[in-house]
């Protein structure tokens, strides 16, 4: 009898056609292939779908949807000031606005893996362009703070497609490749970052932020319309006839059965709660600390940003190769010791150069926690839950999201009622969020001396 574990990474070929939850077409012959909850089988077929062909695709729909996104929280303490919103309602209005998308979005998450498998992965990641056009057409034409809030709340309905994408893209992605593919399709995202602020700057800075916003709808209307066209469904090896909620409790089964995999979950919220306590603050702060012309404030906040954005960018791909070559037990608690001491210099970063620096210094790590963590999902996760289960690694970093920006705020509010935290009132979020950090570093480091270099 073969003393194989149920799952490694040498357990299965990423090249196999595979079921709608990701069952290898080999396993459907094999006599002990394992049982698909509510499918019968039917032939299978070769992959449709070129991996480099979705890598190219995922890269864009990152990019536009990241730029687009990244434009709401660079500009947004700006556009608030021309909605007339009180100087002192500001910080509020900016963490409630960063929450907002949530409020939809995080009970709508986990069902998206199990839509993906039931109705179609395909379907699930082309409505989120055509939402985002729809949200930054409403946005563009806010004539208020109620509108705009509106707006930001139909980004609950763009959030799920993120690990569907990275499901797909596993599934026919050779398995020497798996780090580096999901390292180069996530860093669509800083690259989208990277462009967006300095770009939206210049737009903002001529014809206006509204102007920006509905470039950014008719963007992402164009990437709707591309990703339909690229995208083909992957064949079936097995029909799905399983409900929505059974396909939503084997996800959560496949989580629990390994123990590691809760942890990573645990890792991800807290690295992105405390990267997210200070991230809509630091427009207010480059702002604070300019003291050229008013006029060109949005030009430095987006140069900066955008700065940031090109070093994540750049050294994504590059953590996730580092991590298929050295480990990404490794990777991990280095980038999050780097994280931390960058988020601490931002709290006490004594004029605009030194926050610069360590605005920039953060983007050369922060991709990396993502990316490792993604991959380690992927590796650790059973095939034919893979779907739902990336998927379901969203939720730590969205309720972070959620929950980080309106904490922040609040912290912004108790501080300012404190005489002698008045004048530092703005940093508050940043030192919470170097404390938030240093609990994930902790917490990584110990999964990542008990996991060595086992990754599966």
């Amino acid at each position: 009898m073969s003393t194989r574990p149920a799952f490694s990474e040498d357990a299965y070929d990423p090249r196999e056609p595979r079921g709608p939850i990701g069952v290898p077409a080999s396993a459907v012959a094999r006599s002990d292939a394992p049982p698909i909850a509510g499918g019968q089988a039917v032939p299978a077929a070769r992959h449709r779908n070129d991996w480099h062909v979705l890598l190219l695709l995922f890269i864009l729909a990152g990019v536009v949807e990241s730029q687009a996104f990244g434009h709401l929280s660079a500009f947004t303490p700006i556009f608030l000031q021309q909605l007339r919103v009180p100087h002192d309602q500001i910080a509020g209005w900016t963490g409630i606005m960063s929450a907002l998308a949530f409020v939809i979005g995080l009970p709508l998450l986990p069902f998206w893996g199990p839509w993906a498998e039931r109705y179609g992965r395909k379907l699930i990641i082309v409505r989120s362009a055509y939402v985002e056009a729809v949200l930054f057409t409403i946005v563009g034409l806010s004539p208020n703070v109620w509108v705009l809030a509106a707006g930001r709340l139909l980004g609950g309905f763009v959030l799920g497609n993120t690990g569907v994408m990275l499901a797909l893209l596993a599934d026919v992605t050779p398995r020497r490749r798996l780090g580096l593919a999901v390292g180069i399709a996530s860093a669509g995202f800083p690259l989208g970052s990277a462009i967006g602020p300095y770009l939206g700057g210049l737009v903002v800075q001529g014809a206006g932020i509204r102007t920006l916003l509905i470039i950014d709808a008719a963007l992402s209307g164009v990437m709707g319309i591309i990703l339909t066209l690229g995208i083909r469904e992957e064949p079936r090896v097995a029909a799905v006839t399983a409900s929505v909620g059974t396909l939503l409790r084997q996800a959560v089964n496949a989580i629990m059965r390994s123990p590691r995999v809760p942890r990573l979950f645990v890792v991800y919220f807290c690295a992105t709660y405390g990267l997210s306590l200070a991230a809509p603050f630091a427009p207010i702060v480059l702002q604070r600390l300019y003291l050229g012309p008013a006029a060109a404030v949005a030009g430095v906040i987006g140069l900066t940003l955008t700065t940031a954005g090109i070093a994540m960018a750049i050294t994504t791909p590059l953590w996730g190769r580092l991590g298929d070559l050295i480990g990404r037990w490794r990777v991990l608690p280095i980038c999050l010791l780097a994280l931390l001491a960058a988020l601490a210099a931002e709290a006490v970063a004594p004029s605009l150069p030194w926050l610069q620096a360590a605005i920039v210094g953060a983007g050369l790590f922060q991709g990396a926690v993502g990316t490792t963590i993604i991959a380690l999902l992927a590796l650790l996760t059973p095939p034919d839950h893979r779907t739902s289960v990336l998927n379901f690694s969203l939720l730590p970093s969205q309720l972070a999201w959620f929950f980080a920006p309106l904490t922040g705020a609040g912290l912004v509010a108790l501080a300012g009622g404190v005489p002698a935290l008045a004048p530092l009132a703005i940093r508050v979020p940043f030192a919470a969020g170097a404390v938030v950090l240093a609990i994930a570093l902790l917490l990584a480091a110990r999964l990542s001396a008990r996991s060595g270099t086992l990754e599966t």
